[in-house]
């Protein structure tokens, strides 16, 4: 075994950027190329106005760690304070807003990509002072009546995206700033001098080379200060100076400049703020960094509170783990009630692909629908499958000489659970052209119709690890899918 030596690697510093360009490189091709995809991914579903929506809940679900942190996140009084259940990514989009939704995505995904790095106390305590920052930034928003206040919180929650960011991959570089900090160095003049920049530069460069957009990069811009801007600023100096107690003598000096900019009194402010750390501690967990927790100033009433989180490293108010069909239950209720008010119907179908890939387990999920001469069945959905840039889509013959398994089932009609044994009668079906573009696996499919003419189908397999399929995951894959076809009736209109 090739023991690597850590103390040669420390020594050597000759293949470090020198140049806030080459640090921004280094940090999103050599330390971050997953997340940079991601946010690339995420801001390119934005940007495409009609399928957003769809495209951003599929990038979400092809993560299960995503998925699951923000559906806890959607499930909190912060962020759902009548605290409608929320089951699926695409009813947390439609109940909280898309562009909620994507910023706490990009979130999420910063915060889990540098925790896998070096978890080291002084990234945790920029997580920390960056989580701390947002909630109070958005409640101070709030409080002036600002619109989008959560716009607000996602700005703030980046000030120091170019801190975390350096100090979660870098360290040999950290520890000279931090040794000239220990002799007296101001912070930012000792990031100067041993990088040439300053780490908010760096933030700067990130923000705009990950286009993230909106709010978060014109704060980094130096424009002209407005009311949203200000409390950014605000919200960012009270997580600040919170950090050296909440009896200092500089935060009450900044809790009388507050109460002037708020019009509410400074003693009002503290307990407001205080309400915000304790806020702030509990969200940490949900953001994946409950190990951050301990560094957010908390009072003396959640210090406790914020130690045992560290400690288990469980999300504060964790969400009830409902068994699968429960889960299952919870999204059918869902689709029903999009169903049955004023629906999109893509919107259902997508909560059905939801379902399917995420309580059910499938690995791969298919929805196709056929060609208008009905010749052919085409890919409309698919999550499983590999996110390749050009990736075609499938297609397969709707015609029976002869039959495949696509085609059989929307001839019958019928809903087939299909193995491909050759002493199963439908092995048949698995021809050359079906296992070249889907493969030969043990499978559910379903046909979607209308006015018994068939439109299109599901298809769902666990084509990754081979996993046996169960009867529950039959019972639960013709429920689902039953819920395309009521929809389709109710809609009276091809998808």
């Amino acid at each position: 075994m090739n023991i690597p030596d850590h103390a040669a690697e420390k020594r050597d510093t000759s293949s470090l950027p020198t140049t806030l360009e080459g640090w921004c490189e280094r940090l999103q091709e050599r330390e971050m190329p997953i997340f940079s995809r991601t946010v690339q991914r995420l801001q390119g579903a934005m940007e495409d106005g009609r399928s957003s929506v769809l495209t951003v809940a599929r990038i979400v679900l092809e993560d299960p760690s995503l998925t699951a942190k923000l559906l806890k996140l959607g499930n909190t009084a912060y962020y759902n304070p009548r605290r409608q259940p929320l089951s699926t990514i695409s009813r947390a989009i439609v109940m909280i807003g898309l562009n909620v939704i994507h910023d706490l995505a990009v979130a999420c995904a910063f915060i889990e990509t540098v925790i896998k790095g070096r978890s080291k106390p002084k990234v945790l305590k920029e997580i920390a002072r960056a989580l701390h920052s947002a909630v109070q930034a958005k409640a101070l928003a709030s409080l002036v009546g600002e619109r989008e206040p959560e716009e607000v919180f996602i700005a703030a929650l980046m000030q120091n995206i170019g801190h975390i960011a350096f100090w979660g991959f870098e360290q040999n570089k950290g520890e000279e700033i931090l040794a000239l900090v220990e002799n007296g160095e101001p912070e930012d003049k000792a990031e100067k001098q041993v990088l040439g920049f300053r780490l908010r530069q760096l933030g700067a460069s990130l923000a705009r080379n990950w286009k993230l957009g909106g709010l978060t990069e014109e704060s980094f811009s130096g424009s002209p200060p407005t009311r949203r801007m200000e409390a950014i600023r605000l919200g960012c100096e009270m997580a600040r100076l919170a950090e050296a107690g909440w009896n200092a003598p500089q935060l009450a000096a900044y809790l009388e400049k507050l109460a002037q900019w708020s019009g509410r009194p400074a003693q009002e402010m503290l307990a407001r703020a205080q309400d915000n750390a304790t806020i702030a501690i509990r969200l940490a967990g949900h953001f994946g960094a409950s190990e951050a927790a301990p560094y957010i100033p908390a009072p003396s009433k959640t210090s406790a509170a914020a130690a045992e989180l560290a400690e288990s490293k469980q999300p504060a108010e964790e969400i009830d783990e409902h068994p699968a069909r429960a889960v299952q239950q919870l999204i059918v209720d869902d689709i029903s009630k999009l169903i049955l008010g004023q629906f999109d119907l893509n919107l259902v179908l997508e909560s059905i692909i939801e379902g399917l890939y995420r309580v059910l387990h499938m690995e791969r999920v298919l929805f196709a629908l056929l060609t208008p001469d009905r010749l052919t069945i085409r890919e409309k959905t698919a999550l499983g499958w590999p996110a390749i840039d050009g990736r075609e889509p499938i297609t397969l013959p709707a015609t029976t000489t002869p039959h495949n398994l696509f085609s059989f089932v929307l001839e019958r009609n019928q809903t087939v659970w299909a193995v491909p044994d050759a002493r199963s009668p439908l092995a048949s079906l698995y021809t050359q052209t079906f296992k070249s573009r889907i493969g030969s696996h043990e499978c559910f499919v379903a046909p979607i119709g209308l006015h018994n003419k068939t439109l299109g189908l599901f298809y769902v397999d666990r084509a990754l690890s081979h996993t046996p399929m169960t009867r529950e995951q039959f019972d639960g894959f013709r429920q689902l899918t039953q819920q395309a076809n009521i929809a389709l009736k109710l809609s009276q209109s091809p998808v």
